[in-house]
């Protein structure tokens, strides 16, 4: 959540919309074609965010962002594939958490209108839910009553206490040649989470099947370290500079890296998590009039790695020729792992 850039205002009030659908499974960097045929997990991903921006002086900036969220999930129980099982699908809405962000230039605006690099630290508070149920069933599509909703990508909060930390870069292109006034920017966000887990049954447990040892540690959902690295372009668009309605019209091409940690710089790693990354490449637009901005990106995803083994779920009981039921076989190709293969992104930003 860096800044949402220099601004000429006091102040900025921002909202912007996420929205992200996904219903492949990746295993490493692969297709998972066997789980997602016989579980069909699909999830869905719509974030609404205000965003406000405050201008203490010519260096410091201080910033604040609420979502909220719309999300739904649904898969296959019991795992039978999805011209067999049925589906149970749950929507998840709410608040998320808050994020309280502030900001310094290195140098000074003023001797450097053209290139500056800001540091900065925050905190995100836990005002999301992280303990939200619905009526679901177990593995075996028996039992239905009040579970905790999964997986904890769908949830509104982690619940955790973060510590925010990044930075904010951007340089103007100079002189004469094609690309003058291009601007090149990069930014940089990484949540640290002390907390280890956050009291909420995961996934392992929810599935209500006899455990193998491996999954003892993980019944509890993990409040993990995630990061978020953005890197573009921003150029305006020929013949169109002077043009009084098109001068603000600019297009943009954004590297977007997102990811979860398999291990937190602070603390410990227990619990249920997903960690992995996706890279995408993010084409769009700016159109910018006098106070009023608008930016539309596409990221589409060109990368994927989800961590084999540790997202892995629990498989189904085996019942032994004496009537006895043992957990069945670890497998860490039973895991989730959904990916979103594009998503698309839209900024409104107001600037007083």
């Amino acid at each position: 959540m860096p800044g949402l850039g220099s601004t000429g205002g006091k102040f900025q009030l921002s909202a912007g919309w996420r929205y992200a659908s996904a219903d492949r499974s990746y295993f490493n960097s692969r297709y998972n074609r066997s789980f997602t045929e016989l579980w069909g997990p699909k999830i869905r991903l719509s974030t609404l965010d205000v965003t406000a921006l405050y201008k203490v002086n010519n260096r410091v900036r201080l910033t604040g962002t609420l979502p909220v969220v719309f999300n739904n999930f649904s898969t296959i129980l019991p795992p039978l594939g999805i011209d067999q099982g049925a589906r149970r699908g749950f929507g998840i809405n709410g608040v998320g958490d808050l994020s309280l962000y502030g900001q310094s230039f290195v140098l000074d605006p003023s001797e450097h209108p053209f290139e500056n690099v800001s540091l900065g630290m925050g905190i995100k508070l836990p005002t999301g839910s992280w303990e939200a149920r619905r009526v679901i069933p177990n593995e075996q599509g028996l039992d239905p009553r009040p579970r905790s909703a999964y997986p904890p990508a769908a949830l509104p909060g982690d619940g955790g206490v973060g510590i925010l930390f990044g930075y904010d870069a951007y340089k103007v292109l100079r002189g004469m040649h094609p690309f003058r006034d291009t601007t090149l920017f990069s930014s940089a966000i990484y949540l640290a989470n002390p907390r280890v887990t956050n009291g909420t049954p995961s996934i392992i447990e929810s599935l209500g099947v006899p455990l193998n040892p491996i999954f003892l540690s993980r019944l509890q959902n993990s409040v993990a370290d995630t990061w978020t690295l953005r890197a573009g372009f921003s150029s305006r668009i020929p013949k169109t500079w002077d043009k009084p309605m098109l001068r603000g019209l600019r297009l943009r091409g954004t590297l977007h890296w997102d990811g979860l940690r398999s291990r937190d710089l602070i603390g410990s790693n227990r619990g249920f998590r997903q960690p992995g990354w996706a890279l995408a490449v993010a084409p769009g637009f700016s159109y910018q009039y006098k106070r009023h901005m608008l930016i539309l990106e596409v990221p589409i995803t060109i990368g994927q790695h989800i961590n084999p083994g540790a997202t892995a779920l629990p498989g189904p009981p085996q019942r032994l020729p004496n009537g006895s039921i043992v957990p069945g076989a670890f497998n860490p190709r039973r895991q989730l792992g959904l990916v979103a293969p594009a998503s698309i992104s839209l900024r409104y930003v107001r600037t007083m």
